[in-house]
């Protein structure tokens, strides 16, 4: 299964700065939509991520610091 990644979503790491990285690129599968990101917090799904240097890592949000508009990020 090929994956996609949303370029308009940006990602802090949650042991990181608390300003987002914006080089961080979420998959589309759980930041196309709030209900989808909601749902992946709630049930603490892994997905890939494309990191700056354009290796892919699994990661989960934050459930307790993330929002829609500002997500955190656990490097699994």
């Amino acid at each position: 299964m090929a994956e996609t990644y949303s370029l308009a979503v940006k990602g802090a790491r949650a042991d990181g700065l608390p300003t987002p990285v914006k080089n961080i690129k979420v998959a589309d599968s759980v930041s196309g939509s709030f209900g989808a990101m909601q749902n992946a917090m709630q049930n603490g799904t892994q997905f890939l991520c494309k990191n700056p240097d354009g290796s892919q890592s699994w990661y989960t949000f934050d459930p307790e610091r993330s929002t829609f508009t500002n997500p955190v990020l656990r490097k699994v």
